[in-house]
C-alpha cells in the first residue's frame, strides 16, 4: 500500500502522446425534443462509416400545440451548449418539423449559432422544402399526426414556399408521446387513401416522431412517386450542408438518388 500522494506520484508512470489528426469523419450534432422517441433511432440506421452522430435533448411541452411548439425557442441555445462541448461539428440540426416551421428557420439558426457560432444549421422544415425542390415536386400530398391548429399554418407555409398542396391528411394526435404509437399499417393505409384520385409529384410524411423510415421504399413502389419523411429529409440536408456524399440505400429515393442532391 502506498502511504502518501507524493509517493503515489513517484510510483505512477506518465506517458506522452502525439495529438491525433482529423480522421475525415463527418460529425452531425442533433438537438431533439425530450419527448421524441423516433428520430435518433431512425438516424442510427442511416449512418455510414464516415458519419458520426452526437445528440442531446431540449425540454418541450408534452402536447403538440402551436403555443407549446413556439415555446421551444426559449431553451434551444442552452440545450445546444450541452452538445459535446469541445467537439468540432460539421453541421447542427434541430429535430422538430412543426416547431421549426412555427419558430422560423432563421430564428432557429440564430439561437443555435449563439451556442455554436459559424456551424451550418438545418431543421426539418428547411430540409423538407429543399428535398421537395431537389425532387422537382410542386404538387404534393401531406400526412401529419398534428392537430388542426398546427396543420393549418403548416399548409400555409408549404403553399407560400411554392408547393400546391392538393391533399392533406392527419391523425390529429395531441400528445407527442402518442405519435410513435401510430402503427406502420395505419400510416400506409392513410397514405394510400390520401392519394386516391389525386395527381401529385410527391408525398410528405411530416413529424420527426412519426415512425416512417422503413416504410419509405415500399410506399414509393406502391404509389409510384417519391415519399419524403421529416427524418429522411433532415439527414439528407445535413449531409448536403456538410459536403458529405453518402447515399444510404433502402430508405427512399431522396437518399439513394444523386439527382436529388442540391
Amino acid at each position: 500500500m502506498i502511504a502518501s500522494f507524493a509517493a503515489f506520484q513517484a510510483f505512477q508512470r506518465s506517458f506522452t502522446y502525439p495529438a491525433s489528426v482529423d480522421d475525415g469523419h463527418v460529425r452531425i450534432g442533433l438537438l431533439q425534443l425530450a419527448s421524441d422517441f423516433t428520430l435518433e433511432n431512425e438516424w442510427r440506421q442511416l449512418l455510414g462509416e464516415r458519419v458520426e452522430l452526437y445528440s442531446t435533448r431540449t425540454p418541450c411541452s408534452p402536447a403538440v400545440t402551436a403555443e407549446g411548439l413556439r415555446s421551444l425557442a426559449r431553451g434551444l441555445t442552452q440545450s445546444c451548449e450541452q452538445l459535446v462541448p469541445g467537439m468540432p461539428l460539421d453541421v447542427l440540426t434541430f429535430g422538430c418539423t412543426s416547431g421549426s416551421m412555427l419558430i422560423g428557420e432563421q430564428e432557429i439558426a440564430r439561437l443555435i449559432n449563439q451556442a455554436r457560432p459559424g456551424v451550418p444549421v438545418s431543421n426539418p422544415w428547411s430540409a423538407v422544402k429543399a428535398a421537395l425542390r431537389g425532387l422537382g415536386a410542386r404538387r404534393i400530398a401531406v400526412l401529419t399526426p398534428y392537430i388542426s391548429e398546427v396543420n393549418y399554418p403548416f399548409y400555409q407555409g408549404l403553399e407560400q414556399a411554392g408547393h400546391e398542396v392538393v391533399a392533406f391528411g392527419s391523425f390529429e394526435v395531441l400528445a407527442d408521446a402518442e405519435i410513435p404509437r401510430i402503427p406502420a399499417a395505419s400510416i400506409e393505409v392513410a397514405a394510400q387513401a390520401l392519394l386516391v384520385g389525386q395527381r401529385v409529384d410527391a408525398l410528405f410524411l411530416a413529424c420527426t416522431n412519426l415512425r416512417t423510415l422503413t416504410l419509405l421504399d415500399g410506399l414509393e413502389k406502391r404509389l409510384g412517386l417519391p415519399v419524403v419523411s421529416s427524418n429522411q429529409a433532415l439527414f439528407w440536408h445535413a449531409l448536403q450542408l456538410a459536403g458529405c456524399v453518402h447515399r444510404p440505400q433502402g430508405f427512399g429515393s431522396l437518399l439513394a438518388d444523386s439527382r436529388a442532391a442540391g
